[in-house]
Protein backbone atom coordinates (compact mmCIF):
# COMPACT_ATOMS: atom_id res chain seq x y z
CA UNK A 1 0.00 0.00 0.00
CA UNK A 2 1.59 3.24 -1.12
CA UNK A 3 0.81 6.03 0.86
CA UNK A 4 3.89 8.04 1.00
CA UNK A 5 3.63 9.73 -2.52
CA UNK A 6 0.77 11.12 -1.90
CA UNK A 7 2.42 13.66 0.56
CA UNK A 8 5.21 16.37 -0.35
CA UNK A 9 8.05 16.18 2.34
CA UNK A 10 10.69 18.88 4.00
CA UNK A 11 13.46 18.17 6.04
CA UNK A 12 13.96 20.78 8.78
CA UNK A 13 16.95 20.58 11.71
CA UNK A 14 14.36 19.13 13.80
CA UNK A 15 11.46 17.08 12.28
CA UNK A 16 10.94 15.59 8.80
CA UNK A 17 7.54 16.89 7.89
CA UNK A 18 5.42 15.69 5.04
CA UNK A 19 2.63 17.81 3.68
CA UNK A 20 -0.72 15.99 2.26
CA UNK A 21 -1.31 17.01 -1.66
CA UNK A 22 -4.65 18.95 -1.57
CA UNK A 23 -6.48 17.06 -5.22
CA UNK A 24 -5.10 13.44 -3.59
CA UNK A 25 -7.13 13.39 -0.39
CA UNK A 26 -9.99 11.02 -1.41
CA UNK A 27 -7.05 8.64 -3.23
CA UNK A 28 -5.50 8.77 0.32
CA UNK A 29 -8.38 7.85 2.37
CA UNK A 30 -10.05 5.26 0.38
CA UNK A 31 -6.84 3.10 0.50
CA UNK A 32 -6.83 2.05 4.36
CA UNK A 33 -10.29 -0.18 4.27
CA UNK A 34 -9.03 -3.70 3.71
CA UNK A 35 -5.49 -2.42 5.44
CA UNK A 36 -7.23 -1.35 8.85
CA UNK A 37 -9.46 -4.11 8.95
CA UNK A 38 -6.94 -6.90 8.63
CA UNK A 39 -4.92 -5.03 11.69
CA UNK A 40 -8.44 -5.38 13.79
CA UNK A 41 -9.10 -8.56 12.67
CA UNK A 42 -8.93 -11.85 10.20
CA UNK A 43 -11.20 -12.39 7.83
CA UNK A 44 -11.64 -15.98 8.38
CA UNK A 45 -12.20 -14.85 12.10
CA UNK A 46 -14.61 -12.74 11.08
CA UNK A 47 -16.42 -14.86 8.76
CA UNK A 48 -17.02 -17.40 11.74
CA UNK A 49 -18.04 -15.40 14.37
CA UNK A 50 -20.81 -13.81 11.87
CA UNK A 51 -21.99 -17.13 11.35
CA UNK A 52 -22.03 -17.64 14.75
CA UNK A 53 -24.31 -14.92 15.64
CA UNK A 54 -26.09 -14.41 12.22
CA UNK A 55 -25.03 -11.11 11.61
CA UNK A 56 -23.46 -9.31 8.72
CA UNK A 57 -19.76 -8.72 8.43
CA UNK A 58 -20.58 -5.01 8.38
CA UNK A 59 -22.47 -5.02 11.32
CA UNK A 60 -20.07 -6.66 13.17
CA UNK A 61 -17.40 -4.80 12.30
CA UNK A 62 -19.65 -1.60 13.41
CA UNK A 63 -20.88 -3.24 16.86
CA UNK A 64 -17.93 -5.63 18.42
CA UNK A 65 -14.97 -4.45 16.63
CA UNK A 66 -14.26 -1.25 15.74
CA UNK A 67 -14.02 1.82 18.20
CA UNK A 68 -16.66 4.75 18.23
CA UNK A 69 -15.66 6.63 21.18
CA UNK A 70 -14.37 9.80 19.21
CA UNK A 71 -10.67 9.99 20.77
CA UNK A 72 -9.93 6.41 20.89
CA UNK A 73 -11.34 6.01 16.77
CA UNK A 74 -8.39 9.22 16.24
CA UNK A 75 -6.01 7.76 18.29
CA UNK A 76 -6.41 4.18 16.52
CA UNK A 77 -6.27 5.83 13.26
CA UNK A 78 -3.31 7.70 14.00
CA UNK A 79 -1.17 4.29 15.37
CA UNK A 80 -2.41 2.95 11.93
CA UNK A 81 -1.38 5.26 9.93
CA UNK A 82 2.33 5.25 11.19
CA UNK A 83 2.32 1.70 11.24
CA UNK A 84 1.24 1.63 7.27
CA UNK A 85 4.01 4.42 6.24
CA UNK A 86 7.00 3.11 8.76
CA UNK A 87 6.23 -0.12 6.82
CA UNK A 88 6.44 1.52 3.50
CA UNK A 89 9.45 3.20 4.42
CA UNK A 90 11.47 0.85 5.24
CA UNK A 91 10.39 -1.08 2.39
CA UNK A 92 11.66 1.10 0.33
CA UNK A 93 15.03 0.96 1.46
CA UNK A 94 15.24 -2.98 1.25
CA UNK A 95 13.80 -3.92 5.15
CA UNK A 96 11.07 -6.52 5.36
CA UNK A 97 9.31 -6.08 8.72
CA UNK A 98 7.66 -8.14 10.97
CA UNK A 99 4.47 -5.83 12.20
CA UNK A 100 2.66 -7.66 15.09
CA UNK A 101 -0.72 -6.29 14.33
CA UNK A 102 -1.42 -5.69 18.43
CA UNK A 103 -5.29 -3.97 17.94
CA UNK A 104 -6.33 -7.70 17.47
CA UNK A 105 -5.89 -7.83 21.02
CA UNK A 106 -7.51 -4.87 22.48
CA UNK A 107 -9.59 -6.23 25.51
CA UNK A 108 -12.13 -3.26 25.24
CA UNK A 109 -12.47 -1.77 21.24
CA UNK A 110 -13.01 1.86 22.77
CA UNK A 111 -9.41 1.46 24.58
CA UNK A 112 -6.36 2.10 23.45
CA UNK A 113 -4.15 -1.33 23.23
CA UNK A 114 -1.28 -1.03 25.98
CA UNK A 115 2.50 -0.17 25.20
CA UNK A 116 3.93 1.36 22.52
CA UNK A 117 1.75 2.36 19.82
CA UNK A 118 3.13 0.09 17.22
CA UNK A 119 6.46 -1.94 17.37
CA UNK A 120 8.04 -3.76 14.41
CA UNK A 121 10.90 -5.90 14.20
CA UNK A 122 13.20 -6.83 11.35
CA UNK A 123 15.68 -9.42 10.98
CA UNK A 124 18.26 -9.72 8.89
CA UNK A 125 19.19 -13.46 9.05
CA UNK A 126 16.43 -15.92 9.76
CA UNK A 127 19.06 -18.73 10.96
CA UNK A 128 21.10 -16.77 13.26
CA UNK A 129 20.59 -13.37 15.49
CA UNK A 130 23.05 -10.53 14.12
CA UNK A 131 23.78 -6.88 15.27
CA UNK A 132 21.85 -6.22 11.80
CA UNK A 133 18.70 -7.27 13.83
CA UNK A 134 16.73 -3.98 14.43
CA UNK A 135 13.52 -3.35 16.42
CA UNK A 136 11.25 -0.23 15.86
CA UNK A 137 8.96 1.83 18.08
CA UNK A 138 6.21 4.21 17.03
CA UNK A 139 4.56 6.82 19.49
CA UNK A 140 1.79 8.42 17.55
CA UNK A 141 -0.09 11.46 18.31
CA UNK A 142 -3.28 13.38 16.40
CA UNK A 143 -4.42 16.65 16.46
CA UNK A 144 -7.36 17.10 13.96
CA UNK A 145 -9.04 19.91 16.45
CA UNK A 146 -7.41 22.81 17.99
CA UNK A 147 -6.44 22.59 21.41
CA UNK A 148 -3.39 23.59 24.03
CA UNK A 149 -1.62 20.87 23.34
CA UNK A 150 1.74 20.64 21.80
CA UNK A 151 1.42 17.60 20.01
CA UNK A 152 4.73 17.24 18.07
CA UNK A 153 6.47 17.40 21.78
CA UNK A 154 4.31 15.15 23.43
CA UNK A 155 4.66 12.54 20.79
CA UNK A 156 8.89 13.24 21.50
CA UNK A 157 8.46 12.98 25.22
CA UNK A 158 6.33 9.65 25.05
CA UNK A 159 8.82 8.45 22.36
CA UNK A 160 11.43 9.08 25.25
CA UNK A 161 9.70 6.92 27.21
CA UNK A 162 9.86 4.13 24.92
CA UNK A 163 13.29 4.24 24.17
CA UNK A 164 13.99 4.74 28.11
CA UNK A 165 11.80 1.66 29.06
CA UNK A 166 8.04 1.40 27.38
CA UNK A 167 9.94 -0.27 24.81
CA UNK A 168 10.54 -3.36 26.68
CA UNK A 169 7.48 -3.77 28.21
CA UNK A 170 5.77 -3.58 24.84
CA UNK A 171 8.67 -6.97 24.05
CA UNK A 172 7.57 -8.88 26.56
CA UNK A 173 3.41 -8.06 26.11
CA UNK A 174 3.86 -9.18 22.47
CA UNK A 175 6.16 -12.03 22.90
CA UNK A 176 3.27 -13.33 25.95
CA UNK A 177 0.11 -12.74 23.10
CA UNK A 178 1.93 -14.70 20.67
CA UNK A 179 2.61 -17.91 22.97
CA UNK A 180 -1.03 -17.71 24.17
CA UNK A 181 -3.03 -16.84 20.53
CA UNK A 182 -0.47 -16.28 17.91
CA UNK A 183 2.55 -17.84 15.86
CA UNK A 184 4.97 -19.87 17.56
CA UNK A 185 7.23 -19.25 14.82
CA UNK A 186 6.77 -14.83 15.76
CA UNK A 187 6.50 -15.79 19.28
CA UNK A 188 10.40 -17.13 19.14
CA UNK A 189 11.21 -13.84 16.54
CA UNK A 190 10.04 -11.62 19.20
CA UNK A 191 11.16 -13.43 22.10
CA UNK A 192 15.24 -12.84 20.61
CA UNK A 193 14.78 -9.04 21.18
CA UNK A 194 13.95 -9.31 24.90
CA UNK A 195 17.25 -9.59 26.40
CA UNK A 196 20.28 -8.50 24.61
CA UNK A 197 21.87 -10.48 26.77
CA UNK A 198 21.18 -13.57 26.17
CA UNK A 199 20.35 -13.06 22.16
CA UNK A 200 23.16 -10.64 21.30
CA UNK A 201 22.53 -7.03 20.64
CA UNK A 202 20.79 -5.30 18.21
CA UNK A 203 19.58 -2.20 17.12
CA UNK A 204 16.77 -0.21 18.25
CA UNK A 205 14.38 3.40 16.48
CA UNK A 206 12.32 5.62 18.28
CA UNK A 207 10.40 7.23 15.94
CA UNK A 208 7.64 10.33 17.06
CA UNK A 209 4.65 10.83 14.99
CA UNK A 210 2.50 13.80 15.28
CA UNK A 211 -0.53 13.63 12.68
CA UNK A 212 -1.68 17.28 12.63
CA UNK A 213 -4.75 18.82 10.76
CA UNK A 214 -3.01 21.21 7.87
CA UNK A 215 -5.16 23.99 9.95
CA UNK A 216 -3.16 23.98 12.86
CA UNK A 217 0.58 22.73 11.05
CA UNK A 218 1.35 26.78 11.43
CA UNK A 219 1.00 26.82 15.27
CA UNK A 220 2.43 23.26 16.05
CA UNK A 221 5.64 23.82 13.95
CA UNK A 222 6.28 27.47 15.47
CA UNK A 223 6.82 26.44 19.20
CA UNK A 224 9.67 25.58 20.09
CA UNK A 225 10.55 21.64 20.73
CA UNK A 226 13.45 19.76 22.84
CA UNK A 227 14.39 16.37 21.99
CA UNK A 228 16.82 15.26 24.70
CA UNK A 229 16.44 11.46 23.50
CA UNK A 230 17.32 11.79 20.00
CA UNK A 231 14.20 10.33 18.70
CA UNK A 232 13.24 10.90 15.10
CA UNK A 233 10.17 13.50 14.87
CA UNK A 234 8.26 13.18 12.21
CA UNK A 235 4.88 15.87 11.55
CA UNK A 236 2.02 14.38 8.37
CA UNK A 237 0.07 17.72 8.06
CA UNK A 238 -3.38 16.26 7.17
CA UNK A 239 -6.27 18.29 5.87
CA UNK A 240 -9.72 17.80 7.64
CA UNK A 241 -7.96 15.09 9.44
CA UNK A 242 -10.79 14.51 11.45
CA UNK A 243 -13.23 13.81 8.45
CA UNK A 244 -10.18 11.46 7.35
CA UNK A 245 -10.76 9.11 9.53
CA UNK A 246 -14.13 9.10 10.12
CA UNK A 247 -14.27 8.83 6.21
CA UNK A 248 -11.59 5.41 7.45
CA UNK A 249 -13.77 3.71 10.05
CA UNK A 250 -17.00 4.28 7.65
CA UNK A 251 -14.98 2.52 4.73
CA UNK A 252 -13.68 -0.12 7.09
CA UNK A 253 -17.45 -1.15 7.81
CA UNK A 254 -18.46 -1.01 4.10
CA UNK A 255 -14.95 -2.82 2.92
CA UNK A 256 -16.66 -6.66 3.85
Amino acid sequence: MEIIKHFDRTNTADYIIYCLKIKEWSDFVDKFKDEVRLCYIANNELHKLCAQRSISASEFLEKYILPDEPTVMSGDFGELFSYFVVIENFGNKGFTLFAPRKWRWKDDRNKPAPGSDAVMFHVANPKKNTPQDFVISIESKMKSVKSKEHRIQTAIDHAGKDKLSRLAKSIIWLEEKHAKQGSEVQRKLIERFKDPSTHGTFQKHHKAIAIIDSSLEADETSQAITNPNGVTAIIFSINDLKKAYENCRVNVIKSI
